[in-house]
Order: structure tokens, then C-alpha cells, then sequence
């Protein structure tokens, strides 16, 4: 049995709520140190330009969080053997993936970066070295990924957190002692991948009784891999939006990039916390995604979201000057991020009820509706960025309304998709 001891949900909200809200606080503090030590210019445009990019390749460690873990843990129920066998499949996969898209990550930099159409060629070539720079973190985060899914599977959940919290402050710690010696923005992806290495470093030694590979193929794998292609897919649909909003962004004034990014981290923080949206997976899985569980999330979605709401879309430069007001942070980069944070936190009800829904399309198995229902609130926000930030030129506003109109579709166009098919299988059950 494994040596690693298991924790009641109970215990470990305990532990892991502290743990992590330390690390959420380093989190802070390092964004706090980029704006007091370096402030937005070109180098941090290029630096959350290219780690934008990069997630696109990351999509598949993220579906460890949906296939993982409970194929994992089903594994678990018939016995050690058989969950030791999976675990060692899976770090089979995540090692091919690593190690295959770190090198199309790699080759892919001369093109990927064309995606920032407004940046100027010193920008463009700071995007480039980034991306280069930040090819460890890739490559690391499909391990600690794949850690993080068999800890959780067996309910070491507070080694999980501290893992979490050792990247956390390693990413504040080698960012703030290496901005303030060299104050460059290349400092920013390297201390992001060494954050990573050691990360990881301590997840595969707590995780180590698992490391292991084997192979085989049957159904369930067979099963795996199809959802895994379609959960890829979805997953990487979402990463679409974001890489929308930064191509339109590099169009805008030097520092757009910047300020976008620290106005959809404040806008949206409520969301990192309250984490709605991977609690309702189980309550979703229990009544079948029933219109009637939705409704209460979407009740619930709307109380906690729109307080936050007005007093962000009123008073948006009373954050960001109370937590990034100081040092290098200059009023022109507090001015665009307050007005980021402002129109993007009109999309904070309907990015918490979007969660909810498309887990409500999985818990159903039912992911090429919902797959194709993101494609197209991708190509909407494409549209509308062009139409907010080309032909209106409302610049970083425009890009929020983008975002806002995108997930507007997407949440009504799904939840009447929802609302249907439950009525037309209530009417078949009626009928017969």
C-alpha cells in the first residue's frame, strides 16, 4: 500500500486552505514586485505575451485535472496493483508529451510569435527569447501536473498544496532578489522555470513510490484517449481566447499587454478563490446536471459576483493603486490596468457560470456540443475585438467588451442547450 497517507476531505480543507492562501499571497507579491521594480514596458508586454503562448502548449497537462484524477482514483478502488499500473501509464504519456512539445514549442518560436501582429520588431524579438527562456517551465509542468494528479488520487492533498506553494514562493522570491539586482524582464521567465524545476523536484520525490513507467493497451485506455483528445480540444479553445485578447492588445500602446493581464488577474481573483465552478463537478455528477442544480449555481454565481462587480466597475483605481501604486508603477500603467479591471469585470458572472456549464456538458458526456459552442464565442470575440479596438478604437476597454460579448454568447447559447435536452428527454420519458 502506499506510504503516503491518506487525508479526510475535512483535514485537508484545514491544512490546504492555509497553505494555500500563503500562496496565493506570494502570487500577489510577485506581480506586486514586477510593478514596483520594473513597471509595465515592452519587456513585460513581451514576457505575458509569451507565456500566453506558451499555454497553448500546456492544454494537455491541464486535462490531467479531468481525466487523471478519477480514472486514477477508480483504479485505486480495485486495488494498488492496478493503480500503480495506470499511474505508470500515465507518466508514460506525460513524458512522451513533455518531451514532444517542448520541441514543437521549440521549433515553433519563429512563427508563434507572428501572433503579436502590433509589436515592433524589438518587441517581436523580446517575445522570441521569452519563449526560449521558458521552455523549462514547459517542460516541467507536465510533470508536476501528472505528480499533482496521483497525490490528489490518493488523497495526499496537502503535499499537493505545498507543492503548489514551494512554486508560488520560489517564482516571488528569485523574481524580487532578481529584479531588484538586475532590473531586465528576462529575469521574469527564468525565475518562472527555475520556480518550476524545483517545484517539481520536490513532487516527484514525495510522488516517488510512483515513479515508474508501463504500457499497455485495453478499453478504458482506448476511452482515455478519447476524451482526452476532446477535453485537449475544449481546453485548448479556452486558451484561444486569451491569445485573442493579447494579439489584439499588441496592436495598442506599448504597455496594453501588461495592463490587460494585471486587470483580468484582479478582475477575476474572486474566481481563483472561491473556485465554484471545480466544486460543482460533484454536485453536477450526483443530480445528472439537472437545469435545476444549474439554476442554483447560477443564483449563487450571481450573489457573490455581482457586489464585486459594481464596486470594481465604479471604483476600479482603488485596487490597483492600494496593491500596485508604488516604485515604477507609473499613472499611465494604473490608468490602463484600472481600466481593464473595470470592463473586464463585467464578465465576472458570466466566467463563473461558464464553468459551471461546460462541466456540466462533461459530467453528461456530451463535450462536441460545447466544443463547438467555443469556437465559435472565440471567433465572436475575434470579431468583436475587431470591431471595439479597429473600427470603434476604444483600445484596452474594446478587448474587455470582446471578452464580455464572448462569454455572454457562450454561456446562453449552452445553457439553452442544457435547458433543451433536458426537456426533450423529460418529454421521451413522459411518452413512454
Amino acid at each position: 500500500m502506499s506510504k503516503l497517507k491518506a487525508e479526510s476531505i475535512k483535514q485537508a480543507i484545514v491544512k490546504t486552505s492555509v497553505i494555500n492562501l500563503f500562496a496565493r499571497g506570494f502570487g500577489y507579491l510577485k506581480y506586486l514586485s514586477i510593478a514596483v521594480l520594473l513597471g509595465f514596458n515592452y519587456q513585460t508586454d513581451a514576457f505575458f505575451m509569451a507565456f500566453s503562448l506558451l499555454s497553448i502548449f500546456l492544454i494537455f497537462a491541464d486535462v490531467f485535472d479531468s481525466i487523471g484524477v478519477p480514472q486514477l482514483v477508480f483504479a485505486r478502488t480495485k486495488g494498488e496493483e492496478d493503480f500503480k499500473k495506470l499511474a505508470g501509464l500515465f507518466l508514460t504519456f506525460t513524458t512522451i508529451l513533455a518531451f514532444g512539445l517542448t520541441f514543437l514549442a521549440l521549433i515553433s518560436i519563429p512563427y508563434i510569435s507572428h501572433i503579436a501582429v502590433g509589436f515592433d520588431q524589438k518587441t517581436k524579438e523580446s517575445t522570441e527569447l521569452n519563449l526560449l527562456l521558458l521552455l523549462p517551465y514547459l517542460f516541467f509542468s507536465f510533470f508536476f501536473h501528472h505528480f499533482g494528479a496521483v497525490l490528489r488520487s490518493i488523497r495526499a492533498f496537502t503535499p499537493y498544496f505545498i507543492g503548489e506553494f514551494i512554486f508560488s514562493f520560489f517564482s516571488f522570491l528569485l523574481t524580487a532578489l532578481g529584479l531588484y539586482l538586475f532590473p531586465s524582464g528576462l529575469v521574469l521567465p527564468i525565475s518562472l522555470s527555475l520556480s518550476q524545476s524545483i517545484a517539481t523536484s520536490y513532487m516527484v520525490f514525495v510522488g516517488r513510490e510512483y515513479l515508474h513507467f508501463s504500457f499497455f493497451i485495453d478499453q478504458r485506455l482506448k476511452e482515455m484517449l478519447k476524451h482526452f483528445v476532446l477535453l485537449s480540444a475544449l481546453y485548448g479553445v479556452f486558451h484561444l481566447f486569451i491569445v485573442v485578447d493579447k494579439a489584439f492588445a499588441s496592436m495598442l500602446v506599448e504597455k496594453g499587454v501588461s495592463a490587460l493581464t494585471y486587470g483580468s488577474m484582479l478582475a477575476f481573483v474572486l474566481g481563483s478563490i472561491v473556485k465554484l465552478p471545480l466544486m460543482s463537478i460533484t454536485v453536477l455528477a450526483e443530480t445528472k446536471a439537472r437545469i435545476e442544480t444549474i439554476n442554483k449555481f447560477a443564483k449563487f454565481s450571481l450573489l457573490i459576483s455581482l457586489p464585486t462587480t459594481l464596486f470594481l466597475f465604479f471604483f476600479p483605481h482603488i485596487p490597483v493603486e492600494i496593491l500596485f501604486g508604488h516604485g515604477k508603477f507609473t499613472k499611465m500603467d494604473g490608468s490602463l490596468t484600472a481600466t481593464a479591471l473595470k470592463y473586464y469585470s463585467l464578465s465576472l458572472f458570466f466566467s463563473l457560470f461558464w464553468g459551471v456549464l461546460y462541466r456540466a456538458f462533461q459530467v453528461l458526456g456530451w463535450l462536441r456540443p460545447v466544443f463547438f459552442v467555443a469556437i465559435v464565442g472565440v471567433m465572436i470575440n475575434g470579431l468583436a475585438n475587431y470591431v471595439f479596438v479597429l473600427v470603434l478604437k476604444l483600445g484596452v476597454a474594446g478587448i474587455c467588451l470582446g471578452t464580455f460579448v464572448a462569454y455572454v454568447f457562450i454561456s446562453l447559447i449552452s445553457y439553452l442547450l442544457l435547458y433543451s435536452r433536458e426537456k426533450m428527454l423529460s418529454g421521451f420519458s413522459n411518452t413512454s
